[in-house]
């Protein structure tokens, strides 16, 4: 009986610990979201960092955009690129359509439509939002400027990316 009682006990520490950890992120989020919102970008990349490394969809995104912009950060494309696919391969819609327009302007990577036109599609699908509607607005551009064979592979990576839930996509 004693055992029951420690091994109970022993669980709920552990809960309770996960549980703090979580709160801690979440706190940490939020004010990294307004350190952004306020334009202190150094110390919202301070502050998003530790939980972009730890898999936070939205923290990598705002670093993906920092990087970008150049934004509290030196403007490293090929940065941004990085942590707009590791937000991407969570299912963001947001990092999706920078990465679209990443291969679509050739910024950190060559130039590809094909996989613009892939991420374009992809993100369009997920939200109905502005972001969204201009994601499809851009998808259907590029498409009028496309081969048939572009966009057959297009579709085809399309396919392939979502069956694998965004894991095979690059």
């Amino acid at each position: 009986m004693q055992r029951f009682f420690l091994a109970v006990l022993l669980v709920l520490t552990c809960a309770a610990g996960t549980s703090s950890r979580s709160v801690v992120a979440a706190n940490s989020l939020e004010e990294a979201e307004f350190a952004y919102e306020r334009g202190e970008y150094t110390q919202a990349a301070r502050l998003f960092s530790p939980l972009a490394e730890q898999g936070v969809a939205s923290a990598q995104f705002h670093l993906g955009l920092m990087h970008e912009k150049g934004r509290g950060v030196r403007q490293d494309y090929p940065t941004a690129l990085t942590w707009f696919r590791k937000a991407a391969a969570q299912g963001y819609a947001g990092p999706q359509n920078n990465l679209a327009l990443m291969y679509e302007r050739g910024r950190g990577v060559r130039k590809d439509l094909v996989r613009a036109l892939m991420w374009y599609h992809i993100a369009g699908a997920l939200v109905s939002d502005t972001e969204g509607k201009a994601a499809l607005k851009r998808r259907d551009y590029l498409t009028s400027q496309m081969t048939a064979a572009q966009i057959e592979q297009a579709q085809e990576m399309i396919r392939i990316c979502q069956q694998s839930q965004f894991k095979k996509c690059d």
